[in-house]
This record gives C-alpha cells, sequence and structure tokens, in this order.
C-alpha cells in the first residue's frame, strides 16, 4: 500500500475524509480498511512460520488494489499471502473477503465456516446481518462500515476498542 492510501486511511479513521471523492481511490480505501481490520483483530494462537492467509472469494473489482497487500506484516512479523480461491477452500483462510458479486455464495461458505476464526470482511449491503463479521459500507459518498460482534465472539476473533468507536454501527445480537 502506498504512502498516500495509507495516509488517506489515517485520515479517514480519524474522521477526517467524510466522503470519497473523485482524487480518492474507492478501491484503495476498501483495501486500507481491510489492511486495518487486519492489524485490529485479535486471533487465537497462530503458528509464526506460516503466512498470513488473506483470501478473496473470486475475482473482484479490489483484486488490483489487493495485490498491493502481498507480503506486508501482520501480527507480529507474520506477512500476507494473498489468495483467490472458491468457496471449497475457505477453511483455510485467516481472513476472507467477499465482493459483492460473491453474495450468492455468502451462505455455502458462512456454512463452511461455521465458528472458525476466520475474519469475514464484505462490501455487500446486508451480509452483516447474515453472519459476516465486518460490512464496508458506502452511504451518500461517505465510507464506513458496521461490525457482527457476535459472530466475531462465536468465532473467538477479538477486536479492539479503537476499531469498534470508529464502526457505524456494532451489533452484539445477531
Amino acid at each position: 500500500m502506498s504512502g498516500r492510501h495509507l495516509t488517506l486511511l489515517l485520515f479517514a479513521l480519524a474522521g477526517h475524509i467524510d466522503s470519497v471523492s473523485a482524487g480518492t481511490d474507492e478501491h484503495a480505501l476498501k483495501v486500507a480498511y481491510l489492511y486495518n481490520f487486519i492489524q485490529f483483530t485479535q486471533w487465537p494462537a497462530m503458528p509464526p512460520d506460516q503466512p498470513f492467509q488473506l483470501c478473496v472469494l473470486g475475482t473482484t473489482p479490489l483484486d488490483a488494489a489487493l495485490d498491493g497487500l502481498e507480503g506486508k506484516p501482520v501480527l507480529n512479523g507474520l506477512r500476507i499471502k494473498v489468495r483467490h480461491v472458491g468457496a471449497k477452500e475457505v477453511d483455510t483462510c485467516h481472513a476472507l473477503y467477499i465482493d459483492d458479486s460473491q453474495r450468492k455464495l455468502a451462505d455455502e461458505v458462512l456454512g463452511r465456516l461455521s465458528n472458525a476464526p476466520v475474519l469475514t470482511v464484505t462490501d455487500s449491503d446486508g451480509l452483516a446481518d447474515r453472519g459476516l463479521m465486518i460490512e464496508i459500507r458506502k452511504r451518500d459518498l461517505k465510507l464506513g462500515f458496521e461490525v457482527n460482534l457476535s459472530q466475531a465472539k462465536r468465532a473467538k476473533l477479538g477486536f479492539s476498542s479503537r476499531m469498534l468507536k470508529l464502526a457505524i454501527y456494532v451489533s452484539e445480537s445477531r
């Protein structure tokens, strides 16, 4: 991720960017959010000698921006490995991004993951209500996110209170 995109994200997280304008790359901002969601999530113990598996279900408009995360450090020095997977491979992931174009597979994916410690993130409206953990939303040119905290707890994942304070909405009873 470029320094410009990281700066944009830091300003967005601090509340200084209220809208996605023509000069702001929405795809890069969504990927920056995804990277920071990973940074602000606590997983059960993970082997230190394996890469962090950031999976993408199918192909998405974010693919070029997601490739920029390859090799980035997360979680005590683990490096991100970006993988495109099908619905039958999601249980090998640490984090999974599901684009709106893949929403028809959401129920199958959730069934396969059950309560596995896999962070699930989408930009598809309504999928947090169906069991994904974080939903990036764009309303009136504003980019933000909702959190399904009860699903994260079932999967034994924790979120930083700093991240939860920035959410548009946090549900604990879905």
